[in-house]
């Protein structure tokens, strides 16, 4: 009989802890809600493009230090283009060396008004990143909705760059969009 006694209690406690949560739950939807002072919510395409064809990967085609010795460069324009409707910031966030031992290479990146400007030698534009170019970045650029940027990519094969060594890079890119006050 005891037994019966204690199933009885423990079916009563729990039952009153469930009873007790679900009024401490209750009592949570039961708040009241602040009224808001309003806003404006503002929906845009962003759309990042490289290159006049609007492609969101672009080669770099004659971007390439082939048959070149140490000190040599090449520079060439790269369009990046806002597509979309909304202003937008980007920034060069990494370059990445696709060898285990790659030459060592610099990369300088500068704006330019347009692509002519990106002469083939020469430090041209607003210089906004100078160093090595594994591991290069820069600061978030600002592009209008439907306009363009034009980055003067220049690398450089280093003085200590060995024979018959030879790489690829990947430049990542990210964007996002801006809002206007």
């Amino acid at each position: 009989m005891k037994s019966q006694y204690k199933w009885a209690i423990a079916a009563s406690s729990a039952l009153l802890i469930g009873f007790v949560s679900v009024q401490q739950t209750g009592a949570l939807w039961r708040d009241s809600v602040e009224a808001s002072g309003g806003g404006t919510i503002t929906a845009g395409l962003l759309d990042i493009s490289a290159g006049t064809d609007g492609v969101k990967q672009f080669n770099l085609d004659g971007f390439s230090l082939e048959n070149k010795g140490p000190g040599d460069s090449v520079q060439m324009p790269l369009p990046v283009i806002n597509s979309g409707n909304v202003q937008m910031s980007y920034l060069l966030s990494d370059v990445i060396l696709n060898s285990a031992t790659p030459p060592p290479l610099s990369l300088r990146v500068a704006t330019v008004a347009n692509e002519a400007a990106c002469t083939e030698t020469g430090d041209v534009g607003t210089e906004i990143y100078d160093g090595p170019m594994d591991g290069a970045g820069f600061s978030e650029q600002l592009v209008p909705a439907g306009q363009m940027q034009i980055l003067c990519l220049r690398a450089t094969l280093g003085n200590s760059a060995g024979a018959s060594t030879g790489t690829n890079a990947t430049f990542t890119f990210d964007a996002s969009s801006v809002s206007q006050s």
